[in-house]
């Protein structure tokens, strides 16, 4: 998390519980409270004493040598080797598991047993009336589930499942189910629980009858259920599936206070560890096919329930993986309508990729781009076949997938039209749009190239029919005329970094750093480039509020970062600063802030340093070698941070703000 990015449009925290520093600070520092570091850490790592600290092999990158140091007194951890960096329970729970500051937050109050209070704005009233609808959902789970497994209604549904390769355990596991014959079994069933037909209706399980006919009636009848669950593994619907000649075929949930099919993936809940273990989420169409992978042995994959992946399904797993798979049944749509499919999940991971372009990472971190890749499968074999009849084979489909813009080029490449000039044409105006939407050039140039080859027309041709493809115009600068300068806003601006400076607390240096970006936005981003600035990685942050509200400006969509403008704990903070400033006060302000951040970071990173020196040194002999590893690898830290501080004081940084 560095300097702050240019962006078209600002963002929201997606967080359950204020930023500012109002009420959810009890919160989280009570977490923090009972949260003991060493515990928590002990429970992912192997620690060891080292002095009055503790020590390990770092979990985030691979070493022979301890350069891990836990210091239970302050509740920190730091890393001493290549990644050169750390933090406190939160910012190693998130590194951990890859999660954002609230699902950290979330987690670790669950394990500390503390209440989060609801900010999202909504009331109780309608918790209790979607944990009603959870408890109905489950219930209508329970009972199809016990049809297919106990009953003889069940039998023609479970021999299905066996002829699939469906194994007892796995029906078990996702308490797959059998919704009877009948028009009220299942109301009549969910009655004599307790349940209303006003709770029925709105978990979607009944339907009103139509005209002037009261009452209602099973949605499901004589199909295969499938439960679908929330990342909680909370029952929000069902898809269900005919075992004859009804139509639909599949017929899902309609949408409800719990379910948007749109904004659901079958299996995320038993899927979340793998993909955030293996960085990678394998996207299938179908229930069939997430059921035949996890039985398989490949849980990192997740069905869309259909043709078309939506921005909501790939938000749900936007903070697990960056590289994503997509599996589409052959023949299962017409051409056009897999050709619109495809086009959309591009047009979604272009969004993704400017989206984490233009986010900011720490120091030393590479940014992985969000990667889409297509899974080729045999025709007429679906990704169930294949796991089933090959798993190996699967495995290297997967390895093998190709990157999405590639693979539509190679798919019209391949239709019999594009042996025609007309056909040709045609694919040429389908993808050169997409060519255009890139945002690198270099990527832009390739795929021109790769367009041309896979059509078998030289490259000039292709230009001449539609051009070259041109690089996106950059947003315009403001004029110098908008920035005029008073003695007065100079003082002002004097005054902000003065006034962090005296402060001891370094939550107020933080706050004043935050009211500056979100004052005036752009015109920072201007201003830290302009000055060349050192950035300001997230770890910098001690509050954990502020850290997260940093990251959030830093990585969030447009939308999201919009909201945290508007909200009124940007409201709140913005009042640190009580005027705005033009452009040279924003320079001196900004400058003096960064420089403070860096100061206060430097002076604590070298007191841990003194501690793990201090604990190591304290052990036998034997760690004399550690002790030596740890000191060099420390010594070029600093020896780095001294360096660009000493910019920061003495070079291009000071003579910029002067002249600006």
């Amino acid at each position: 998390m560095c300097r702050p990015r240019r962006r078209r449009s600002p963002g929201r925290p997606r967080s359950n519980h204020a930023i500012g520093r109002g009420g959810a600070v009890t919160v989280v520092d009570d977490v923090k409270a009972r949260t003991d570091i060493v515990d928590l850490i002990q429970s992912r790592v192997p620690l060891q004493k080292a002095g009055r600290n503790f020590k390990a092999n770092c979990p985030f990158h691979n070493e022979k040598t301890p350069s891990f140091i836990v210091f239970p007194e302050r509740g920190t951890w730091h890393c001493f080797g290549a990644c050169g960096t750390g933090g406190d329970v939160f910012s190693f729970i998130q590194r951990a598991d890859n999660l954002t500051f609230s699902e950290a937050l979330s987690r670790l109050a669950e394990r500390a047993g503390v209440a989060i209070p609801d900010t999202r704005g909504q009331d109780e009233t309608q918790r209790k009336q979607n944990d009603v609808l959870y408890s109905v959902l489950q219930s209508a789970t329970d009972y199809f589930h016990r049809i297919l497994t106990f009953s003889p209604a069940g039998e023609q549904a479970l021999r299905y499942l066996h002829e699939r390769g469906i194994t007892d355990e796995t029906i078990k596991d996702f308490q797959l189910g059998m919704a009877p014959k009948g028009w009220e079994v299942l109301k009549n069933h969910l009655s004599d629980l307790g349940h209303t037909e006003g709770q029925m209706l709105q978990g979607g399980l009944i339907v009103e009858r139509d005209g002037d006919s009261e009452g209602s009636y099973d949605r499901f009848r004589e199909r295969l259920m499938f439960p679908i669950r929330d990342g909680k593994g909370r029952v929000i619907g069902f898809g269900a599936r005919a075992l004859d000649d009804s139509q639909p075929k599949y017929l899902n949930s309609p949408q409800t206070p719990l379910f948007d099919k749109s904004g659901a993936l079958f299996a995320i809940d038993r899927a979340e560890q793998a993909i955030r273990t293996e960085g990678e989420v394998v996207l299938v169409e179908g229930y069939m096919d997430a059921l035949q992978a996890h039985q398989g042995g490949f849980s990192n994959v997740v069905a869309i329930m259909g043709t078309a992946l939506t921005e909501r399904q790939v938000s749900l797993v936007r903070n697990m993986a960056r590289r994503y798979a997509l599996a589409l049944d052959p023949d299962t749509a017409g051409e056009e309508a897999t050709r619109r499919s495809l086009e959309g999940a591009f047009d979604i991971f272009r969004r993704e990729v400017i989206r984490v372009s233009n986010s900011a990472v720490p120091m030393g971190v590479r940014r992985e781009l969000p990667k889409l890749r297509i899974i080729t499968l045999p025709t007429d074999r679906d990704p169930d076949d294949v796991i089933r009849d090959d798993p190996d084979d699967w495995r290297k489909r997967v390895e093998e997938a190709t990157p999405i813009l590639e693979y539509l080029i190679q798919r019209e490449a391949a239709q019999p039209e594009a042996a025609t000039p007309e056909g040709r044409l045609e694919a040429v105006n389908r993808i050169f749009p997409l060519i255009t939407a890139l945002d690198n050039p270099f990527e832009q140039q390739q795929a021109f190239s790769n367009l041309a080859s896979a059509l078998k027309i030289e490259e000039r041709t292709l230009e001449a029919a539609v051009g070259r493809p041109e690089r996106r115009q950059q947003r315009p600068r403001r004029q110098d005329g908008a920035y005029r300068q008073t003695s007065g806003q100079s003082a002002e601006a004097s005054s902000i970094g003065a006034e962090a400076l005296k402060e001891d607390r370094g939550e107020v240096v933080e706050k004043h750093l935050l009211a500056l970006i979100l004052t005036h936005d752009n015109e920072i981003f201007d201003a830290w480039q302009r000055l060349d600035l050192p950035e300001v990685p997230a770890h910098f942050f001690w509050d954990p509020q502020y850290r997260d509200m940093w990251h959030l400006l830093n990585t969030a969509d447009p939308v999201t970062r919009a909201e945290i403008l508007v909200s009124p704990d940007a409201d709140d903070i913005r009042a640190a600063i009580p005027t705005s400033l033009d452009r040279r006060g924003q320079g001196k302000a900004l400058s003096d802030l960064v420089r403070r951040m860096w100061e206060r970071q430097l002076k604590r990173d070298e007191l841990e340093a003194a501690e793990a020196v201090a604990s190591l040194a304290e052990e036998d002999g034997a760690e004399a070698d550690a002790l030596r590893a740890i000191t060099d690898e420390m010594k070029a830290q600093f020896t780095d941070r001294i360096q660009q501080l000493r910019a920061v004081q003495h070079g291009t940084w000071n003579r910029n703000t002067r002249n600006v």
